[in-house]
């Protein structure tokens, strides 16, 4: 039996070795570079020896949003309303790193320890997507990998003290167990990606319409015409292939639920995540994006206005790119990605933050790096964006406010 279990950890190994090699090569790169990019600058005699302890060489991974969850690890979720409080976060991920410190002992550690085993379960999920959705041709499956875990504000997938690889990790899980039609356990996932970050609200119902789509309960009519017929949505409901599992995916909405129940037994609040938003993005009417606006009329912080420029960018690809994702891979992606965009539109008044909300947009950097594998200098567009991602992880390390 150890034989046995011993055979398929190996062959497990080798049916994953290249996404593997791929995110552990950049991840190395990725965690030598934000050490020598927040010290070396600053101190005249750096060197790594002696030991200098574990936030002398990881502490530039913990940015931002990576403080909040700490105290959140080590002191709980506190709400004041009117005030800003930590019950913005939402809770899976940093209840996954207390599990884990308390083993360690060490929060900084933890929480890096978390996102690296997140960003290998997504790179190893998406290697395994992409061959269920039909890439399945080498060069073309690693250059829709490569477009996804090279994307400009992809260095959240390789250690820093955030939430986005472990989202990345449980969407895409979820999504594939969809296509292998269990419907149920994706359902399960789901909640748990729900109740990672806010924009998982995206998955419920997109994970719901996919699994309608998988098991022919919604299928494409041939004889539709205009923009149904182009982009191929499936407007066809077939009362016979209804089964009671293809509610499962609803199930998602659990993770909501949950953190909603907590809300407001804790503080008579079930919205609150929600209303304190407002105190974080005080801007009204967010839509018109008017400091967005002022911030490139004034140009008094040109990093902040080109990172949200190219933020700004990104989410107009996606949108772009919507009517092509559910051509190529279905409704429900296309419903994701479309949601995945709004949540942080209608939210945020001058885009900050959408390059992050955007990794998880994997179907379509997926489908970019599949077009780019036909184009001869193909490569070149994959490797600007890995370049440029690479620089921009550098600045986040030296506390650059870039997403």
């Amino acid at each position: 039996m150890v034989g046995d279990v011993a055979d398929r950890q190996e062959r497990c190994f080798t049916r994953f070795r290249r996404p593997i090699s791929i995110w552990s090569s950049i991840t190395v790169l990725l965690l030598v570079g934000q050490t020598m990019a927040s010290r070396w600058p600053d101190e005249s005699s750096w060197r790594p020896w002696p030991w200098r302890g574990i936030d002398w060489y990881l502490g530039a991974w913990s940015q931002f949003d990576g403080p909040e969850y700490l105290r959140i690890v080590t002191d709980g979720y506190r709400y004041t309303p009117g005030e800003r409080s930590n019950i913005v976060w939402f809770p899976l991920y940093p209840n996954v790193v207390r599990l884990v410190d308390a083993a360690l002992g060490t929060p900084l550690l933890s929480g890096v320890l978390v996102s690296l085993a997140a960003g290998l379960a997504s790179a190893i999920a998406v290697w395994a997507w992409l061959g269920v959705t039909g890439i399945t041709d080498l060069r073309t499956r690693t250059f829709a990998f490569l477009s996804v875990f090279l994307y400009p504000y992809a260095w959240y997938l390789f250690g820093p003290v955030h939430s986005d690889s472990l989202f990345l990790a449980l969407t895409v899980a979820a999504f594939l167990l969809v296509e292998r039609r269990a419907l149920v356990a994706a359902g399960v996932v789901g909640a748990f990606a729900v109740a990672t970050r806010p924009t998982g609200m995206a998955l419920i119902l997109a994970l719901f319409v996919l699994g309608l789509e998988r098991t022919r309960v919604l299928t494409f009519d041939p004889g539709a015409d205009g923009p149904l017929a182009r982009w191929r949505i499936p407007t066809r409901f077939d009362r016979s292939a209804w089964r009671p599992g293809n509610l499962g995916p609803l199930l998602s909405f659990g993770g909501l639920l949950a953190w909603m129940t907590y809300l407001g037994v804790q503080w008579g609040d079930p919205l609150a995540f929600k209303t304190n938003q407002t105190v974080y993005h005080p801007s009204p009417l967010p839509l018109l994006k008017l400091p967005f606006l002022v911030r490139w009329r004034d140009f008094d912080d040109p990093s902040y206005v080109l990172t949200t420029t190219l933020q700004a960018a990104l989410a107009l690809v996606v949108v772009c790119c919507v009517p092509a994702v559910i051509r190529r891979f279905g409704l429900g992606y296309g419903i994701f990605c479309a949601l995945l965009v709004a949540i942080p539109t209608v939210s945020t008044a001058d885009f900050m933050g959408t390059g992050r909300y955007l990794i998880a947009a994997f179907c379509v950097w997926a489908l970019i790096g599949e077009w780019l594998s036909t184009r001869r200098l193909g490569w070149l567009p994959i490797a600007g964006s890995g370049l440029l991602m690479a620089t921009l992880a550098m600045l986040f390390a030296r506390s650059w406010y870039l997403t």
